[in-house]
């Protein structure tokens, strides 16, 4: 959900589908140049390749089992 100001001092709330979402978190992952099976294994490891995956390891929701 992002939250934006417009001129006017209104509050516009944009809410993602879950299209929007599930592409916003493919993107994150690909930005990051690994993939999310490799994430997990560098969290597991409490190591990452990069400030980037760290950060977006812990931007991403757990995965449905």
């Amino acid at each position: 959900m992002t939250a934006t100001y417009n001129g006017s001092r209104e509050i516009v709330v944009h809410r993602p589908t879950p299209d929007e979402a599930r592409e916003a978190l493919e993107t994150a992952i690909a930005e990051t140049g690994f993939t999310r099976e490799q994430l997990e294994a560098q969290a597991r490891a409490g190591r990452f390749g990069t400030e980037l995956a760290h950060q977006t390891w812990f931007c991403l929701p757990p995965r449905a089992e």
